[in-house]
């Protein structure tokens, strides 16, 4: 059932029937179109993207198809909402971008887009902003850079333990350090992705950062892209490295060089999801990111 609709709010129109239109993005002024900021807590979902052609409460449970069933049961039709990119089951966000197109007829202003769709978005998920923008506005594509962060606990905690990844054993903070700033600059990282074939996996990364917070170490990244399974990788080798489990000069090595024997290594070594949050996809015009700090406090 429904929750009542809010005073003030637009009545909920009838839903379409039949199949979903698939994605390609609509031309002209064929659609409205807005800029979405989301954050979610991935513990529950099976990643961003949309994996079938239902997405229901007994079904695969998906982020972007919880928010189009939110945005259906508001009583609007979708014609594209796609994301900044594909954040893999159990990963959070808290800056998630995605473009959104709706079918004009009906469709609301964008100050008003939240309010009617919030009373049907699940608990874990949030819609923080609503923009108008153009048509040719694509939250992959125009994107220039993409930061996460991971969150590293030296201590069993009794409420972090969806958002952060209790390392066992003494942290070689230096050499944490050392590893994760290893992997700045250009390199070709195919030891450290899941790549697909004849996918080039050289990826430029802007920056690593290292801080720590309490009983928190947190890493963040900020590249242009990332492919699969990379940053969890990236920090499963770093922390392999911290704990005297492999040596930092093999990861810089395998690095400079990769190889099919080393992506298996390192495959082996990944992080878990608990820890890892999308945190800010950057385009054009956007300011620089806020200092780092930890999402959750463990003292």
């Amino acid at each position: 059932m429904r929750p009542p609709p809010k005073p003030g709010a637009r009545p909920a129109s009838p839903r379409p029937s039949g199949p979903r239109p698939s994605g390609p993005r609509p031309s002209g002024t064929e659609a409205a179109a807005y800029r979405l900021l989301l954050e979610y807590d991935g513990s529950k979902y099976q990643g961003w993207q949309r994996q079938g052609p239902k997405q229901t409460a007994e079904g695969v449970r998906t982020v972007a198809g919880s928010l189009e069933h939110a945005l259906r049961e508001a009583g609007f039709r979708v014609l594209t909402l796609m994301g900044s990119g594909r954040t893999d089951a159990g990963v959070h966000a808290l800056g998630q971008v995605a473009h959104l197109h709706l079918e004009p007829k009906g469709a609301p202003e964008a100050r008003d887009l939240i309010r009617l769709v919030d009373p049907f978005l699940p608990h874990d998920l949030a819609l923080r902003e609503a923009k108008p923008c153009s048509l040719k506005f694509h939250a992959r594509h125009d994107a220039e850079a993409r930061s996460y962060l991971y969150q590293l606990s030296r201590r069993r905690t009794a409420f972090g333990k969806p958002y952060a990844w209790w390392v066992k054993g003494g942290l070689d903070l230096r050499l944490l350090d050392a590893a994760w700033k290893s992997f700045l600059g250009n390199h070709d990282l195919s030891a450290f992705a899941d790549l697909e074939p004849r996918e080039d996996g050289r990826c430029a990364i802007q920056s690593c950062e290292f801080l720590e917070a309490g009983s928190l170490v947190l890493l963040r990244v900020t590249a242009t892209h990332f492919f699969h399974r990379q940053v969890r990788r990236m920090v499963g080798a770093s922390v392999a490295c911290a704990l005297g489990k492999a040596a930092l000069a093999e990861l810089q090595r395998d690095i400079a060089k990769p190889t099919a024997e080393a992506n298996l290594r390192w495959g082996a070594l990944a992080a878990p999801a608990a820890g890892l949050f999308l945190e800010r996809v950057r385009y054009g015009g956007d300011g620089p990111l806020d200092p780092l700090h930890a999402v959750i406090e463990v003292r």
